[in-house]
């Protein structure tokens, strides 16, 4: 088995990786990057695809208010376009097709009064959580003794207000209202801003998209270091000693004084350590599932919709499509729909066959948009639960009483390893910018 010597290592070459290690590349120290997959870029994922379309499998946007992306955009000369925003959404409830603008669908006066009441007291509860310690908040416990499931049923009074909700909240977590804690949702929002930030595309979190894909914007950031990246070596074994650690992969050994962790919670617990993970770390990473989320793009010919003066933006109500984006170029020739399924619907969606799946999504664009989207030129999906250094997307979840009990440990170091990593972050958690910023911090605890 080959051995190999440094300052410090980092695992995992994603957003979080990347950036610890651009900073520790700008202070001339000595690092490797040991990588389980056979690409860097982690939960990014970016293809060419046959029809000519360059599409992202994985995280896609960039808000106006994640700093830390746009430096890196700037950095490398990346062009970015909005995402297409023009004509009227479309609404799909109970058989019922309508048409809207704006972020929250044209539905009854009742229901849409209740359902802005819900949003803005979510706004108004979330601005009051510290992104910092969310569990030193005065009613921490209380909030985190329940399920944002919970709150809805006290807060939201009408069906078709909690099934938009619901909608929001699937489309934000990937996961069901009902998996995660109250206390945890108020810090996801505040960390993202607020909740009209994150269901929003102008000056929301959906409004850029960058040419060349996100898994693009990475790659040229690590194109300086590269050989310091060693790919297919997932981390099996981390041995700690006063000298340092000792990393096990199949095929290698790396020695090192310092090691950064930029891996989802998921897979944390996956690794053999000695001396074990302090219990409370441990149980921490154990109540720490991934949302599941599942991309589908249609390309079509042309963006026929816009044509007939929509937006491609679509909300329904029927499984399995529930939210769709016109991600093509505002001056593109070919028509690109990205259908995301989620929670629960993606994990029985990817269950089906592929030509199923397909059927299934077809025959619901269909339903709205008419014949001509019954042949697009290309159908493609991806389920991040299947991916095995990911197990989901977008990000690792918090239920009840996990983070009044257990969050004080999510950035706190263990002897000579810091932890960074999406998950770690105070501002845009779930985010690439919350990835970048972490990757940042566990560099600058490393380096001091």
């Amino acid at each position: 088995m080959k051995e190999i010597k440094t300052d410090i290592l980092i695992v995992g070459a994603g957003y979080a990786g990347i950036a610890a290690a651009k900073k520790m590349h700008a202070a001339g120290k000595d690092f490797i990057i040991m990588e389980a997959r056979d690409r860097i870029g982690g939960r990014t994922l970016t293809e060419d695809l046959a029809s000519g379309v360059t599409v992202d499998m994985g995280a896609k946007w960039v808000g106006p208010t994640q700093h830390l992306v746009w430096e890196w955009i700037k950095e490398t000369q990346t062009d970015t376009y909005d995402t297409y925003d023009q004509g009227k959404n479309l609404l799909k409830f109970k058989d019922k097709i309508s048409s809207y603008t704006g972020t929250i669908p044209k539905i009854d006066p009742i229901s849409l009064i209740d359902l802005g009441i819900a949003i803005s007291k979510m706004n108004k509860l979330s601005e009051q959580i510290s992104i910092s310690d969310p569990w030193n908040h005065p009613r921490a416990k209380e909030y985190d003794a329940m399920t944002l499931a919970t709150w809805m049923e006290k807060h939201i009074w009408t069906a078709k207000a909690k099934h938009l909700f619901e909608i929001g909240i699937q489309t934000v977590f990937a996961a069901e209202a009902s998996e995660i804690s109250l206390l945890f949702a108020l810090f996801y929002f505040k960390s993202g801003d607020n909740m009209d930030t994150l269901i929003s595309i102008k000056n929301g979190a959906q409004q850029s998209i960058l040419k060349g894909g996100t898994q693009g914007l990475v790659k040229k950031i690590a194109v300086s270091f590269m050989d310091k990246i060693h790919l297919n070596e997932p981390l099996l074994k981390l041995i700690q000693n006063e000298g340092g650690v000792l990393a096990e992969s199949p095929n290698l050994r790396i020695r090192a004084q310092k090691c950064i962790l930029a891996i989802p919670p998921v897979l944390i617990n996956s690794i053999v350590f000695e001396p074990p993970l302090p219990q409370q770390k441990a149980q921490l990473y154990q109540r720490m599932p991934m949302g599941a989320a599942m991309k589908v793009y249609l390309i079509y010919p042309t963006p026929f919709w816009r044509e007939l003066g929509f937006s491609g933006q679509i909300v329904s109500d029927e499984y399995p499509l529930k939210v769709t984006f016109d991600v093509g170029h505002a001056d593109a020739d070919q028509g690109v729909l990205l259908v995301f399924v989620e929670g629960n619907d993606a994990r029985n969606f990817i269950d089906l066959a592929e030509d199923i799946r397909k059927k299934m999504i077809i025959e619901r664009v269909e339903k709205i948009f008419g014949h001509q989207a019954s042949t697009p030129m290309q159908y493609i999906d991806k389920c991040w639960t299947e991916e095995v250094y990911s197990r989901g997307c977008y990000t690792g979840l918090m239920g009840p009483n996990t983070l009044t009990q257990f969050g004080h440990q999510i950035r706190t170091p263990f002897q000579h390893v810091h932890f960074a990593g999406t998950e770690t972050a105070e501002k845009w958690s779930g985010y690439l910018d919350g990835a970048i910023s972490s990757g940042y911090r566990a560099a600058s605890e490393v380096l001091k």
